[in-house]
């Protein structure tokens, strides 16, 4: 439709939206909009209904509209964003073309009296074509909500099950994830087991992965280890170490995983880099369909030459900016970080949130807040290990610890069973989610 059409088409099913807008009949060219608007300023109503607004209209202007247009405004519209572009777009070519007038007024006589009228309608067409604030309005808001009423909202990007259940559904847009973990402890290999988690439910997914420890060929090899079963440290010489069996399972995975959506970084170290590739790569994707994990922040700089004076300011501008990040693009991202050394110092290795090193900004920016860690020392150095994943702040559900078995040598997260415990919450008790830890081996 046209843009008087659409305006006209709106306010047919939505009369009361007179009421908190500015409208012109000066702005319109179409005769029959034109006189649709000059009655409904006339005769604001109220009106039980759209048919009764056409036929009270029509009695006024019987020939405004033929009946295949009529046939058409009488379709159901709700789309308040692209009425109030349309009439934002009609009061703008109105008063340019005052402008025009204006200036052609001028030309021709250079009074002061066509000077201050040419100033006038410019400083409006100025105002007009000043970008929209990104602030949406309470009415809006509401409007958003009502619709949630009715439909069905998309859930989250999933991963692990017993991950999904704590941040109620699965990562959603606008989170920074933040996951703390020791050197050694396998916080890169659970960010592959989170990619590849999240690509089994949504194979349409993109992510990047800046990896600014291990190089992009090593995240392939633990990629392919972890979905073949294959011990990792057999790739350093597959050719030889491989059996035929082993290497007929790398042949398919490969196949598998040429059509993932993944983007493995290696070689972007600086802040506006990381910035740029989730900015371009993000907008080109549909909505809940983007998800970037950067392993790890210690490791990002602002520049390549600025001098680390204060480092603890830099961690706070890099984790202030990624957080906007996720807002702006209404994104998910995974940052993982490093701990504070004062933590091997305690009896209780239990991570806090003081333990993030550079701390500070990394708790108060992140929605959420997790940790990895052995449950005891004697875990660390076993092929099998129990590793948990404890929650501390968490915006988007509960505080939890959740349980898994971590296999370095295929790179395997599993998630242990789940039972339901009380945790005291204030004078009452919440029900959560623990993972169950085998009492053999809990401290």
């Amino acid at each position: 439709m046209p843009l008087d059409t659409n305006i006209v088409h709106y306010l047919l099913h939505h009369p009361e939206t007179l009421k908190t807008i500015t409208i012109d009949t000066s702005w319109f060219t179409v005769k029959s909009c034109r006189e649709f608007i000059q009655f409904l300023l006339t005769e604001p109503g109220p009106y039980r209904n759209w048919i009764e607004l056409q036929r009270r209209f029509q009695a006024a202007y019987p020939l405004a509209f033929e009946a295949n247009e009529w046939q058409e405004l009488e379709k159901p519209v709700d789309n308040e964003t692209i009425f109030q572009d349309s009439l934002r777009t009609l009061h703008f070519w109105s008063v340019q073309e005052q402008v025009q007038d204006a200036a052609q007024a001028y030309f021709k006589l250079p009074s002061a009296d066509n000077l201050a009228l040419l100033q006038q309608v410019s400083s409006q067409l100025a105002e007009l074509n000043q970008p929209k604030l990104p602030t949406r309005s309470i009415k809006e808001h509401g409007t958003d909500l009502r619709q949630a009423l009715e439909t069905r909202q998309p859930s989250g990007i999933k991963t692990f099950i017993n991950v999904d259940q704590v941040l109620n559904g699965g990562l959603r847009g606008g989170v920074l994830w933040t996951i703390g973990a020791r050197p050694g402890i396998g916080k890169s290999a659970f960010a592959i087991n989170l990619i590849q988690r999240a690509l089994e439910y949504q194979p349409e997914l993109n992510i990047d992965l800046f990896s600014l420890e291990m190089t992009a060929t090593d995240n392939y090899q633990r990629t392919v280890a972890l979905q073949t079963g294959v011990a990792v440290g057999k790739f350093t010489d597959p050719a030889f170490k491989l059996n035929d069996a082993e290497k007929q399972q790398v042949r398919t995975t490969i196949k598998q995983l040429d059509h993932q959506h993944l983007q493995l970084h290696d070689k972007l170290l600086i802040l506006p880099q990381i910035v740029k590739v989730i900015r371009d790569h993000a907008q080109r994707a549909t909505t809940g369909n983007y998800i970037a994990v950067i392993d790890y922040l210690q490791i990002i700089s602002l520049d390549r030459i600025t001098a680390r004076h204060d480092r603890r300011q830099e961690i706070e501008t890099i984790t202030r900016e990624l957080k906007l990040l996720t807002n702006e693009l209404n994104i998910p991202i995974i940052l993982f970080s490093q701990l504070n050394r004062e933590l091997e110092k305690r009896v209780d290795r239990t991570p806090q949130l003081a333990d993030l090193r550079e701390s500070g900004s990394i708790e108060q920016d992140s929605n959420i807040v997790s940790f990895l860690y052995p449950i005891s020392t004697e875990e660390e150095h076993k092929t099998s290990r129990h590793v948990n994943l404890i929650f501390r702040k968490n915006r988007a559900g509960r505080l939890t610890e959740l349980n898994f078995i971590f296999e370095p040598e295929q790179m395997h997260f599993t998630p242990q069973f789940i039972e339901q415990t009380n945790v005291t919450v204030g004078d009452g008790q919440l029900t959560m989610q623990q993972d169950v830890i085998p009492p053999e081996i809990k401290h």
